[in-house]
């Protein structure tokens, strides 16, 4: 094994790698003798904070390494742990954000570690002067920054003062390639870039083995859920931007089992809501919210590593949150064969969801309330759904189809700088 957990490259340090090509619209595999690339993964923030993009990196590490892409993260402002993580195919990550560390001391130790890299991938805006990238570019290497959330290139111009704009729009010249997950990403940062240099690399997914899901009634036992109850699963921070209260507040109600109604059911809706507390007091309002709905209607679950078996165990997986890079969770659930219910989200998520077919939208509470309804009531229309999303997900969506465009991309630079 080499560095970080990556496979050592064998006598002449190359890879061979089953690659995808397109011919005519078919995706055929080709053999493709690779060097191994170094990357360096730059993030302002990186575990113990929870970060989405920094846990996708981790997932997205191993099927790079596998194409002969060696990684290891660089994160300036996360205070470095007790005890640092050593993660899989990425090694133990280099913390330089040490108490009282001034900016030039984090500078020499970013220009050390990127030294070991031919392309630096920055993951989100380092510093308003753009001093990380100018570095990386005197040092020969290769520049990617990635748009995850609200930073398309053209966002983060505007983001500056207008005497400023032009300085910055030159200052972007530093970076040799955009990645933007969504199209809406996407365009926003062709207000800065020419296309050629804007590349639009959706997020992908590991797809499950469903035989190999925890079984789903022990799961669902432990948290007191009955066989016949419909499960609604929520993963993700607890945050006002993904306003995971709108899934409380809204949470529809089936007739009440002891209450005298036309067609009565013991079947109730359950909503599980799984991750971390980001803002203290948002997370305070939704436990206020919870506990006006009847006990045990709304069940929390602390963030985990592994969501897995609360997929396995659920029936269909809800999505509020008003602004979106992407969603990554929702390829997670679709991956697993739930049918997705998410908010519409222009250029994001209406662009990897058909709606009615591979999951559904919705634009308000009304309409949230008659989709879930709807599904709840009609087992067979959530494994239609679900199994069109789950093969929509490992069609396009899979882990190693999207490792292998980040390798192209990586591998065109070094082309692009030695020719």
């Amino acid at each position: 094994m080499g560095a970080g957990g990556v496979p050592a490259a064998g006598p002449l340090g190359m890879h061979q790698v089953a690659g995808l090509s397109r011919i005519r619209g078919r995706a055929t595999v080709t053999s493709l003798t690779l060097h191994d690339l170094r990357v360096l993964h730059v993030f302002k923030y990186f575990r113990p904070d929870f970060t989405g993009e920094g846990i996708y990196v981790e997932k997205l590490a191993s099927p790079l390494a596998a194409l002969g892409i060696r990684s290891r993260v660089f994160v300036t402002d996360t205070a470095a742990p007790a005890v640092a993580p050593v993660l899989p195919a990425l090694g133990q990550p280099h913390f330089c954000n040490e108490p009282n560390r001034p900016l030039i001391a984090r500078l020499r130790a970013f220009l050390a570690e990127a030294r070991g890299a031919e392309v630096v991938h920055f993951h989100s805006a380092t510093d308003r002067m753009f001093l990380f990238h100018l570095l990386a570019r005197l040092g020969g290497r290769r520049v990617v920054q990635s748009c995850t959330l609200n930073d398309g290139l053209g966002a983060v111009v505007d983001s500056y003062r207008p005497a400023y704009r032009g300085l910055v729009r030159r200052l972007c010249r530093l970076i040799d390639a955009v990645v933007a997950i969504s199209p809406k990403l996407h365009d926003d940062s062709l207000r800065v870039f020419p296309p050629a240099r804007v590349h639009l690399i959706p997020q992908g997914v590991a797809v499950p083995d469903l035989a190999g899901l925890q079984p789903r009634h022990g799961f669902r036992a432990r948290l007191g859920f009955a066989e016949d109850d419909v499960v609604l699963l929520y993963v993700g921070g607890i945050t006002p931007r993904k306003d995971v209260r709108f899934l409380v507040r809204h949470h529809p109600e089936l007739p009440d089992p002891a209450l005298p109604e036309p067609v009565p059911t013991n079947r109730r809706l359950r909503l599980l809501l799984i991750g971390p507390d980001l803002d203290a007091a948002y997370a305070a309002s939704l436990e206020a919210d919870m506990a006006a709905r009847r006990p045990g209607e709304v069940v929390r679950l602390p963030f985990t590593d592994d969501p897995g078996p609360a997929y396995g165990a659920a029936d269909l997986f809800v999505f509020a949150s008003r602004e979106e890079g992407f969603g990554n969770v929702l390829l997670e659930a679709m991956a697993a064969g739930l049918p997705v219910v998410a908010r519409r989200l222009p250029g994001v998520t209406d662009s990897f969801i058909e709606d009615g077919r591979t999951g559904f939208l919705f634009d308000d509470a009304a309409q949230y309330d008659a989709i879930v309804r709807a599904l709840a009531a009609d087992a067979g229309r959530r494994r239609t759904v679900g199994a069109a999303a789950r093969a929509e997900v490992t069609k396009r969506f899979s882990l190693d189809r999207i490792a292998e465009r980040y390798a192209r991309l990586y591998r065109s630079l070094l082309r692009r700088k030695h020719s």
